[in-house]
């Protein structure tokens, strides 16, 4: 699901498109109305959106002038219009499509279509560049909503799952975690085998910060306060074998 945002002076007309997207453009969710330029420079900038559809003449001023002012170079950008003398303009701001007024709906389709193309394509790219970049300093890169996280596996003392999303606690002096968007499995993956381990379906510890085992119990001990305690974390019992024998040789 992406966020969209429509900007048109006419709110009838942007009330309409907003209906034709939720039914024809499933994954496409509209966020905000804004139907005047000034209101889409004082919106745009604090809001988090994919992608834009924006009338021409937008009663303050023309779109052109209004992204020239918001001076992003990443939008996305499909212009809707009742002219069609503006197409060159739109097309040198690298717009994704224009479309004449009254849209039809094989039009916004396509349209979409070409707007998720390009920025699964863009983010494809950048999660390329950042793991080039993590794999050449030795850290691992975990996505996390619209953020890109280069984290030290050593300074990582145990990740928590927490349904879809991971907590991941780390040595920096700060007993607070980072939440992430990436599920424990991932993370599992990216992480080096050396020296972590998977205790339980919710739990990976950095055998670097155990304590100590209590192996009556099966909890695992860190070096790491909960509150005024270390922290205990239950050890699976069908993982509690491998897990020693995985200490023992580590």
């Amino acid at each position: 699901m992406m966020n969209a945002v429509i900007i048109e002076d006419e709110p009838l007309l942007g009330r309409n498109l907003a209906l034709m997207i939720k039914e024809y453009c499933p994954d496409i969710n509209v966020i905000a109305l804004l139907d005047s330029g000034n209101m889409a420079l004082e919106i745009l900038p604090v809001i988090k959106y994919d992608l834009v559809f924006s009338d021409i003449q937008l009663g303050d001023m023309d779109a052109f002038t209004l992204f020239e002012q918001l001076d992003n170079p990443n939008q996305h950008i499909i212009f809707i219009t009742a002219h069609d003398e503006f197409a060159l303009n739109a097309f040198k701001l690298n717009a994704i499509d224009y479309l004449l007024k009254p849209i039809f709906p094989e039009d916004l389709k396509r349209a979409v279509n070409r707007a998720l193309e390009r920025i699964v394509s863009k983010d494809h790219l950048i999660s390329l560049q950042g793991a080039y970049s993590a794999q050449k300093t030795g850290k691992i890169l975990i996505k996390s909503n619209d953020e890109i996280h280069f984290l030290s596996p050593e300074k990582i003392i145990y990740c928590e799952a927490d349904g879809a999303y991971t907590k991941i606690f780390l040595d920096d002096n700060n007993s607070d975690y980072k939440l992430v968007t990436t599920h424990l499995k991932k993370i599992e993956e990216a992480l080096p085998k050396s020296h972590f381990f998977r205790i339980h379906d919710a739990h990976i510890v950095n055998c670097n910060f155990i304590d100590h085992i209590k192996y009556q119990k099966r909890i695992c001990v860190l070096n790491h306060l909960n509150g005024t305690e270390k922290t205990q974390l239950k050890i699976s019992e069908r993982k509690y074998a491998n897990f020693i024998d995985f200490l023992k040789n580590s």
